[in-house]
């Protein structure tokens, strides 16, 4: 694990045949009629958000701006 990270800090993808929900919390359509993947804040934990694929968590995840501010560190000088 590199240096500050935590698990609070990530979010993992869980496999759709573990878990069973029906609306994509993106565009709202049943995940199962699609390729579904599930995301949680801990690898064994409960499902945070279901996504029809990952066109559709993308999309979450660049209209709610949830890499903003979260980039390594980065200097012009390397």
């Amino acid at each position: 694990m590199s240096s500050g990270s935590t698990v609070a800090d990530k979010t993992f993808v869980l496999p759709g045949a573990s878990v069973r929900m029906t609306d994509c919390t993106y565009c709202g359509s049943p995940v199962e009629d699609h390729d579904p993947l599930y995301v949680s804040e801990s690898p064994d934990g409960e499902p945070t958000g279901q996504f029809c694929n990952y066109g559709c968590l993308s999309a979450h995840i660049d209209d709610e701006g949830l890499t903003t501010g979260t980039a390594c560190e980065w200097s012009s000088s390397q």
